[in-house]
């Protein structure tokens, strides 16, 4: 659980510093196309190309290969260092991945058969008044269904969260760093989008809450029609147990 937190974290660290990386590479075409348009083209064939060789704005990016420009003004160069940066970033984000995806999954799995284990345990020991307050078949629900949504909110989601929460706080901070004022604006809106989010969850687990209820109640009934289906049939309640 802490390794796959940690490989979270880390992936989520990774998002905001791979757009920095795109956006140095984005700047490098920016500025190189401002610079060509101020090279002194002249001094600057006398001093790096073949004799003779007339270099233009037309023909500078083609002639990378012919004229042995100083590595300040060769494009190709800065590029590629800064691809094999992303490339390098890429693949520690998919190992960070896997690491956070496997580990919380193989935590919820443990959890998951713990919680059943020690709910079957607890439903032997009840008095024989709670079986008749409770249905079987809800019982067996609650086995399956309700433990199985305790899966799903405990599996990669929670590696999910530890990654966005990561995501999130990295890219304010360099927000602030490259662009404080941009950053304070949309700072103002966080709040916002907090209320959302909380009223959001508040919803989910509520609605939630009457789904695994309504289930229970289904799973009983159903329970108790399949396993008196002489019975149901032989007196035609088909039609009433539909409902």
């Amino acid at each position: 659980m802490l390794f796959g937190t940690a490989s979270g974290l880390a992936n989520g660290v990774i998002l905001p510093i791979m757009i920095i990386v795109f956006g140095g590479i984005l700047s490098k075409f920016t500025s190189r196309s401002t610079d060509a348009c101020t090279l002194n083209f002249t001094a600057l064939a006398i001093e790096s190309c073949p004799e003779g060789y007339t270099l233009s704005a037309s023909n500078y990016f083609s002639s990378l290969s012919i004229c042995k420009f100083n590595l300040t003004f060769d494009l190709q160069s800065e590029i590629t260092q800064q691809t094999l940066y992303l490339t390098g970033i890429g693949c520690a984000s998919i190992v960070l991945s896997y690491f956070q995806v496997i580990c919380w999954s193989f935590t919820a799995e443990r959890q998951t058969k713990a919680i059943r284990q020690k709910l079957f345990q607890s439903i032997l020991r009840k008095e024989i008044v709670y079986f008749d307050l409770h249905k079987t078949g809800e019982l067996n629900t609650k086995l399956t269904d309700d433990v199985d949504k305790i899966h799903d909110g405990i599996g990669d989601k929670l590696g999910a969260t530890a990654q966005f929460t990561a995501s999130f706080l990295t890219g304010f901070t360099l927000g602030f760093v490259y662009g404080w004022k941009l950053a304070l604006v949309i700072l103002s809106i966080a709040p916002l989008l907090f209320v959302s989010a909380a009223l959001f969850a508040r919803l989910a687990s509520g609605l939630t809450a009457m789904e695994l209820k309504a289930y229970g109640r289904a799973g009983a009934v159903a329970e108790e029609v399949f396993s008196s289906i002489r019975t149901v049939l032989s007196y035609g309640g088909q039609e009433r147990e539909e409902k």
